[in-house]
């Protein structure tokens, strides 16, 4: 009796290096921010902390994707048959959902100014982006409106005393890298972009789209966050 579903060795290793490269560089950021907390001032180094962290977490279930990859195939002869086992879908939302809700919280703690304009501002934003972890795992929906009003937080809705800096140009190029993989998610979601015509194509497109929709939201604002917090200092002195 032949398999549901193979994939050839190409396709199979092409989803498998794009997992492998998602969980490595998602580490490696997590460990330079870690890192980072040696060369910042004191006051700098709790956002690294926290995305650090957090970022550590989202690697661990980035881990179970790619596990779980290597678990529902096996090779047979030249091609892969499935095994049986689930894809790690449910790893990668628990990720994104870590990862995501810290790296906007650690972008507004480094803006927040002092006194009860900048608590208000932190109170706001660490509610929503509460909310955001909680409810991202079960409604995309909801996820995309929660990073609208973040957004609107971050780069609208700011203190008059953290306006015009340049960690606001960081945090809003962070804000688009998330708000288009939400985009590809959706577009995915309603088979609004090209996945080939075959079953073992659209798995294959399907995994490396994931893997790219991780990379936008994790890797490259959690690297914009610790570039702008190495460059805080040098502004600072500067002034």
């Amino acid at each position: 009796m032949e398999s549901l579903l193979t994939l050839s060795i190409g396709e199979f290793r092409a989803v498998e290096l794009s997992l492998r490269l998602n969980l490595a560089l998602i580490g490696m950021t997590s460990l330079l921010m870690l890192l980072g907390i040696t060369c910042t001032a004191p006051r700098y180094r709790l956002p690294l902390i926290i995305s650090g962290v957090a970022l550590l977490g989202a690697a661990w279930f980035e881990s179970g994707v790619w596990m779980a990859w290597k678990e529902a195939f096996e090779l047979a002869g030249t091609s892969y048959c499935v095994t049986g086992h689930l894809l790690g879908s449910e790893d990668r939302i628990i990720a994104w959902s870590l990862g995501v809700p810290a790296i906007f919280f650690c972008f507004g703690l480094l803006q927040a100014p002092g006194g009860n304009a900048g608590h208000h501002f932190l109170k706001k934003l660490s509610i929503a982006a509460l909310a955001l972890a909680i409810v991202a795992p079960f409604s995309s929906t909801a996820a995309l409106a929660l990073v609208i009003y973040i957004g609107w937080i971050l780069c609208v809705h700011l203190p008059k005393q953290i306006r015009g800096t340049h960690l606001i140009m960081a945090t809003r190029f962070s804000l688009g890298c998330i708000a288009l993989g939400l985009l590809l998610m959706f577009l995915g979601g309603f088979h609004l972009l090209p996945s080939g015509g075959m079953a073992s194509g659209v798995l294959m497109r399907g995994e490396i789209l994931r893997s790219l929709i991780d990379l936008l939201s994790l890797v490259v604002p959690a690297a914009t966050l610790l570039i702008g917090v190495l460059t805080l200092p040098e502004e600072k002195a500067a002034e």
